[in-house]
């Protein structure tokens, strides 16, 4: 029996091994962008913080109301809940797009495997 494996599956396999190159690039890109993204919030939140505890000795003191630090913590507050928006926005749009991928590979796998299991029913038969 041959071992043969046929131009169109390994055309399959060459472009799945080139999607998989491609995630690893996205996924990697995707990191460094998070990294960043995390490091700028983490900056932004420690100089909020302490603009709102030098507002809080204000307050203590009775030289600005506390609106005045409420004022100076929406914007950390808008600022992680958008974050967070985008977030679970991403991360749905990802799965869903990595589900129809992975279906799509399944389906492309079945038709190689289907097309060499007739090229060898063939080969047999012409024996």
């Amino acid at each position: 029996m041959s071992t043969q494996v046929s131009p169109a599956s390994e055309r399959v396999w060459a472009a799945i091994e080139r999607e998989k190159r491609r995630d690893q690039l996205v996924r990697r890109v995707s990191i460094a962008a998070w990294s960043v993204t995390g490091g700028a919030v983490l900056i932004f939140g420690a100089v909020r913080a302490w603009e709102v505890w030098r507002l809080l000795q204000l307050v203590r003191d009775d030289v600005a109301p506390f609106a005045v630090v409420v004022d100076r913590v929406m914007p950390m507050v808008t600022v992680i809940g958008v974050l967070g928006l985008l977030v679970a926005i991403l991360s749905t749009v990802g799965i869903f797009l990595r589900l129809r991928t992975a279906s799509l590979s399944e389906i492309q796998l079945r038709l190689a495997a289907l097309e060499e299991m007739i090229a060898s029913h063939l080969e047999l038969h012409e024996d």
